[in-house]
């Protein structure tokens, strides 16, 4: 976690213990000194009232020498157990913004997923002697007493700041004019350049668009998006697992190298803003509601164009402050799981006593996702409906676009509506009876294909009524997911957790470009750029702040980077099909074949030449300092400002 084998000399481990001895020193000299207050304000009263009232004023000595004294033992060791804790059982740093998000979200604690073997290591956990420099008592004061990094007493390489904002923005296709140079901040005015793609598109009837953001739908759970399988991901089997999104990325154009950042309310920001998420493990920039930053992404571009932009998903959205923060950010309407329910109650004959009673057609997270597509079908139906007699009556269409979220296939994947429970299912055996975590294994593969059942339907429903005719749909992983090491650390198989299916489908509208396949790297945040070159930018141009370009254009491969960060792991930047993992401040690196290397076996770093090893690692201090920048700029709330 903290480095690699070179790392571990003498000389830093004797540094390290240092460290910890002058850490110990600090914290029990403020230690020391609080008893020291206490003590001579307790002799000052204790002489005022110690003759008047003796023997109350041993009983309260005694309490209160106690009381105080285990307090302050608790508030100098406590930080520093917890690190270790959290340390051994989830990778992760203690911080006070994770006692913060705790009691933010306990509402949701229940939904979260904990195995045995963490609770086992819960109430018997060994101290290393490595801790001793990771004090993260002291790290705190430092954080809040002198304005140190939020990730702990170290130094920082990035400060929120970029030279030229020309680095990250793919100028060979896109048209925009800069307010500063070294902000993000612009006005998009167009693209150009070759076409990898062309979607046909006519100003006089705009196509809804619907963006369904599919939960842990990592991209090696289709066998069109792995192709020929190098890292013999499917053991040497012709399986897949989404049978019904094969069948129709088929249809459309796909993305086998699409990255994300872990989590999902960070893909709300990527999809939707095009930014590289906020860098922070119990934090997004979604935390709060955020309804005093101004953003300007998808919501803002569609409306501009006269769309009515409309969010729903099965899941609660008071996790992470959902409910206030997307109808504060350009969601006319908003469906989260009461809104679902309610309809389904209404419209779908579905009582109140099925959602947690004997039918299970909800679960912790919300209302599985078979009932969530009925209801998101009929949505757009009646949608079009609505819009064929605004055209009857010589009015504008007034066009829809919706992202929806699923929910069903979330950790830890054993909570499934009954009438599947007892349903047959494939056999997915030759990819799990091998695992150490079979069964959880087991469990991802059927919710994965229960959510991939139920795209399946609502697509096929939607063409059989002739909506896809009339839609352009975007589907999308928002992370990954690696069971295959358990639940203790979902995210642990880095590339599981990071590398997403994508696809978009256009029917009638992609002419030769059916099936095409687009290898190359690919992120979450193309898709503002990319649905704004293909429906069309609004007059005047648009607004934003992204990183992101339009995959519609044709690049050469592996020319451009694309940064793809979990604030608990590590941070990384795919080029083609090498990623680079990197951390915020030392200097360690490794590179690995994502398609080849899927488990990351053997770093390629050490073989390369100077001038790529020179090049790698100017592009690891790039994606420091965007990483930085954004997040500099969500808590000072000026990611639409030149200045900041």
């Amino acid at each position: 976690m903290y480095g690699t084998e070179k790392d571990c000399t003498f000389g830093v481990e004797a540094a390290a213990l240092a460290l910890g001895f002058l850490e110990d020193l600090v914290c029990a000299t403020f230690f020391v000194c609080a008893l020291w207050v206490f003590d001579t304000v307790k002799l000052m009263i204790g002489e005022r009232v110690g003759d008047q009232m003796p023997t109350a004023s041993q009983i309260c000595d005694k309490v209160s020498t106690f009381l105080v004294s285990w307090v302050l033992f608790v508030a100098m060791t406590g930080p520093f157990v917890a690190d270790l804790l959290i340390v051994r059982l989830r990778g992760m740093r203690f911080t006070f913004e994770l006692v913060a998000m705790a009691i933010h979200e306990k509402d949701n604690a229940s939904s979260a997923s904990i195995s045995q073997s963490e609770m086992n290591e819960a109430r018997a956990c060994s101290s290393l002697v490595a801790y001793s420099g990771l004090n993260a008592t002291l790290n705190e004061l430092f954080v809040r007493g002198i304005d140190a990094t939020t990730q702990g007493f170290t130094p920082s390489v990035a400060d929120g700041t970029i030279e030229n904002a020309k680095i990250y923005i793919h100028s060979a296709t896109e048209n925009y004019t800069l307010f500063q140079d070294d902000s993000l901040y612009r006005r998009t005015t167009g693209f150009h350049g070759d076409l990898a793609f062309d979607v046909n598109v006519s100003n006089e009837n705009p196509p809804n668009v619907v963006l369904i953001v599919v939960e842990s739908f990592r991209f090696h759970d289709s066998h069109y998006l792995v192709g020929d399988d190098p890292s013999n991901l499917f053991k040497g089997t012709n399986i897949t697992v989404t049978p019904n999104f094969d069948r129709w990325a088929k249809r459309g154009v796909s993305f086998s190298n699409m990255w994300s950042s872990w989590r999902t309310s960070r893909s709300v920001e990527s999809l939707l803003f095009a930014q590289l998420p906020y860098d922070s493990v119990a934090d997004s920039g979604m935390t709060g509601g955020k309804e005093d930053v101004e953003l300007s992404g998808l919501p803002q571009f569609f409306k501009a164009k006269g769309y009515e932009p409309f969010f729903t998903t099965g899941c609660k959205t008071d996790y992470d402050d959902w409910d206030t923060f997307l109808p504060s950010h350009g969601f006319d309407t908003v469906w989260s799981r009461d809104e679902m329910m309610e309809l389904a109650e209404g419209y779908l004959n579905i009582s109140s006593d099925e959602w947690y009673g004997d039918a299970h057609r909800a679960f912790g997270w919300g209302v599985h996702d078979d009932l969530s597509f009925q209801l998101l079908g009929d949505l757009l139906i009646n949608k079009t409906v609505e819009q064929t007699e605004r055209v009857a009556r010589g009015e504008s269409k007034k066009p829809l676009f919706v992202n929806h979220y699923t929910i069903s296939s979330h950790t830890p994947f054993k909570d499934h509506p009954t009438w599947y429970a007892k349903a047959m299912k494939p056999d997915f055996s030759t990819l799990y009876q091998d695992e150490e975590y079979a069964d959880v294994v087991k469990a991802y593969l059927e919710m994965r294909y229960f959510t991939d059942m139920q795209l399946g339907k609502f697509l096929d429903r939607m063409a059989d009524k002739g909506i896809l005719d009339d839609t352009i749909v975007v589907i999308v992983g928002d992370h990954g997911q690696g069971p295959e090491d358990g639940l203790d650390v979902p995210e642990a198989r880095e590339l599981s957790a990071t590398r997403v299916a994508g696809t978009i489908i256009a029917e009638g509208r992609l002419g030769d470009s059916v099936g095409l396949m687009i290898e190359d790297a690919v992120e979450q945040y193309d898709m503002l750029n990319t649905l704004a070159d293909i429906t069309g930018v609004p007059e005047g141009g648009f607004l934003q702040d992204g990183i992101g370009r339009s995959l519609k254009r044709n690049v050469t491969f592996g020319e451009r980077a694309v940064y793809s960060n979990n604030p608990s792991r590590k941070m990384s930047v795919v080029r083609g099909h090498e990623r680079l993992r990197y951390d915020r401040y030392s200097s360690s690196v490794l590179l690995h074949n994502a398609d080849t290397d899927h488990e990351m076996e053997k770093d390629q770093f050490p073989t390369l030449s100077l001038k790529d090893k020179v090049d790698w690692r100017a592009k690891r201090d790039n994606g420091r300092r965007i990483n930085a920048y954004y997040t500099k700029r969500w808590d000072k709330k000026c990611l639409l400002d030149g200045e900041c």
